[in-house]
């Protein structure tokens, strides 16, 4: 009985990581700025770069390079965005959301009084960044 267990936990796990490389691979490719707004306000044409990349679970093109991990088990759906500084990582809690060919990553930024941390890294719960010290960067897949 054990062993069924085991083999069951076993197929579980592989299953799981399996879905996690699969939604990895559903981010995968080269994104044009649709918009960037900051606490409601638009600052797409003060601060967005033209594109970004995101291939083998690296982002690029916006700020340092960031590893990504996705968990599209939770509502909305979480994505972490790990890049380093000065030999130490950092972890951005971020959510996503994919529909079709457009991609709306929402990002915390409030400032903190910790020296060891950049910000308050508290994930967002949505999309609407109006009063918010958050960032929604909306994004359209490039051709």
């Amino acid at each position: 009985m054990q062993v069924a267990y085991g083999v069951l936990f076993l197929l579980t796990a592989t299953a799981g990581a399996d879905d996690k490389k699969d939604e990895a691979k559903k981010l995968e490719g080269t994104w044009e700025f649709v918009a960037l707004v900051a606490g409601g306000m638009d600052i797409t044409k003060v601060s967005a770069p033209k594109k970004l990349t995101i291939k083998d679970g690296k982002m690029t093109g916006f700020g340092p390079e960031m590893r990504l991990d996705t968990d599209a088990t939770k509502t909305p759906k979480w994505l972490g965005m790990t890049f380093a500084r000065d030999g130490k990582d950092f972890t951005v809690n971020a959510i996503y959301e994919l529909k079709g060919d457009e991609l709306k990553i929402c990002i915390p930024m409030a400032p903190t009084k910790d020296s060891g941390k950049v910000f308050e890294n508290k994930r967002p719960e949505g999309f609407d960044t109006k009063d918010k010290a958050e960032m929604l960067i909306h994004l359209k897949r490039g051709k």
